[in-house]
């Protein structure tokens, strides 16, 4: 029973502070999908041309809510896949108050920010230019004009699969806040409880430490969507038990629970299958790249 009450005051611990989050996030995205101005518009969307930049610098920010932010707007086709795949590469959630709480490692911690900023930017400019171009998102404006047209005829491939507009402004805020946190949260604590259950010692062992193949294993292990992947990846790294590069490429692949976000709303799986395969790449490259390279 201690096990599976700790698992909850854990979880708690690490998801308490998404909700007030998501719900100012649900407001001002209620505010612009119901009332937004022209102005608005062109200062949101002009994400379209430089997205992946401002998606690598938001994705700085140690708050993985970004990355579910992401999702969702990616959901409602509001950003490109660049922008999407940029915030999540750039997302590095616990690592930084755990390298910010070492001295010595400032110098990792200033290399991580500076790496994940070029890759993040550069992958998701490489996939809007390249792999993905031409792609065309919804403004907020249509957005509202969809919905008023489906109001007689709702159906589940709505442009918003989670949107309350028969509600006021901050009830809607709310419920789409709380379906998403609700979610979120059983995510959080059936995987907090298997990485408790499995050990840290025995994650050392699986992480195949001082191998040439750790970026690899340890760029699978960072797709697991829970804040405690980045703490334990960034804990092997600062006890000596991960390489640097090894280190970058879990954290690449890290990118929260966006990823379950995801997989819960995205209509086009396929999508979802381009953005892991994009994020496991872009990790194992830049991992065997800076494999051995010591920041300690």
């Amino acid at each position: 029973m201690n096990f599976i009450y700790h698992g909850i005051e854990h979880t708690l611990q690490d998801t308490w502070m998404m909700f007030p989050f998501l719900l100012v996030t649900y407001l001002i995205l209620e505010v612009f999908e119901r009332k937004q101005k022209n102005t608005d518009e062109k200062v949101f969307f002009g994400l379209q041309k430089y997205g992946p930049l401002i998606g690598a610098v938001v994705g700085l920010i140690p708050q993985c809510g970004f990355s579910i932010l992401a999702a969702m707007l990616f959901v409602q086709r509001n950003i490109t896949m660049g922008t999407l795949i940029a915030v999540m590469i750039a997302t590095s959630d616990e690592a930084i108050p755990i390298l910010l709480s070492e001295p010595n490692l400032y110098s990792t911690l200033g290399m991580i920010l500076i790496l994940k900023f070029v890759i993040a930017g550069g992958v998701g400019m490489l996939v809007d230019r390249v792999l993905f171009p031409g792609q065309k998102i919804i403004t907020f404006e249509q957005m509202e004009e969809v919905e008023e047209e489906d109001w007689e005829e709702e159906s589940p491939s709505s442009t918003c699969p989670c949107c309350y507009v028969q509600y006021p402004i901050p009830v809607s805020a709310f419920l789409r806040s709380l379906k998403i946190y609700g979610f979120i949260f059983v995510t959080s604590l059936v995987l907090t409880w298997i990485l408790e259950g499995i050990g840290e010692e025995q994650l050392s062992m699986i992480l195949l430490s001082n191998s040439i193949f750790q970026p690899i294993l340890a760029s699978l292990f960072g797709f697991i969507p829970n804040c405690a992947a980045t703490v334990v990846l960034t804990s092997l790294y600062v006890g000596g038990q991960l390489q640097f590069g090894s280190l970058l490429a879990g954290l690449i692949t890290n990118a929260g629970l966006g990823l379950v976000v995801l997989f819960r709303y995205q209509e086009h799986k396929r999508n979802i299958l381009w953005v892991i395969l994009i994020l496991w790449i872009t990790a194992i490259i830049a991992g065997m790249l800076f494999y051995g390279w010591g920041c300690l």
